[in-house]
């Protein structure tokens, strides 16, 4: 109990150097040493292997950048240091990536290797996860972003045993009512579909989405429709939904989605539900 309490200017929190100026910089020193002994392996194998410049900006895309952004929300400010600082850091890859002369600007080497300023990634990355948090973005890489056009989530808790597990079946259901959706984008405008078989085509039903909307949603909208109707017109008999988007059905089987239109689909599945996946019979919506 008489051992003295050790004081320190910065900690090691789940991957991320924390100092008491929070600035960030401590952070940034820890990612240039530790990617710099990635690169010195990778210049070795570079000219002991042959790999191209190609193979290493896959690996740098797909490893090195992912370490450098890693948790960028929580250390990323923006600030003139720090972009100085990371922009250094990421021209030793520029440099092995181009094999360019070491007098080459660093903005003439983003060009001649394809790979984006870092110091974009990350304030990409800090305001997707404002946008997430439903937290208020104003300008994005001097672009206007209106709060309408974020899907914007509202964390609604459930009780573990009211939460909807939700299944694609393989075969359909002995059902005569068959339900086919649509979502689709062309020519920048967004509109979703559904159409009711029992056995003939008995009506169809299309809605509008706004511009910004996109094609996921555009199949999400569509299936929440055509469970709205099949739960106000036919509650009791048994229905095959078909959709083309995988996706949207992969989204439906999470436990906890993290979408409310997603969340509002689940709850309208019940056992009278079979959604089924299919790229064929949907084209009567368009037709």
């Amino acid at each position: 109990m008489d051992k003295p309490i050790k004081l320190t200017r910065q900690m090691k929190i789940l991957g991320v150097i924390l100092d008491d100026r929070l600035n960030g910089l401590a952070h940034l020193d820890y990612l240039k040493v530790k990617t710099g002994k990635i690169l010195n392996r990778l210049t070795v194998a570079r000219s002991r292997k042959g790999l191209s410049g190609r193979v290493l900006k896959i690996l740098y895309k797909r490893a090195l950048e992912r370490i450098i952004v890693y948790a960028a929300p929580a250390w990323w400010a923006g600030s003139v240091n720090q972009r100085n600082k990371i922009i250094t850091l990421q021209r030793q890859v520029l440099l092995a990536v181009t094999e360019a002369f070491r007098t080459t600007s660093t903005a003439a080497l983003h060009v001649l290797s394809g790979i984006e300023p870092v110091d974009q990634v990350c304030d990409m990355e800090t305001e997707i996860y404002k946008a997430k948090q439903g937290q208020q973005i104003s300008t994005f890489l001097g672009r206007d972003i209106e709060p309408i056009s974020l899907d914007a989530y509202v964390d609604q808790w459930q009780h573990p045993a009211e939460i909807s597990d939700v299944r694609m079946d393989p075969f359909p259901s002995s059902s005569s009512l068959a339900i086919y959706t649509d979502g689709s984008k062309m020519n920048n405008r967004v509109g979703a579909a559904f159409c009711v078989l029992e056995p003939e085509l008995s009506s169809e039903y299309l809605y509008r989405l706004a511009d910004h909307n996109t094609v996921f949603q555009a199949e999400l909208t569509a299936l929440h429709q055509a469970l709205l109707w099949k739960k106000q017109q036919r509650p009791r008999d048994l229905c095959n939904i078909f959709t083309d988007s995988l996706s949207s059905l992969k989204a439906i089987q999470k436990l906890r989605p993290r979408n409310n239109l997603v969340e509002k689909i689940k709850d309208l599945c019940d056992e009278t539900v079979s959604l089924q996946w299919g790229q064929g019979p949907h084209r009567h919506c368009r037709e």
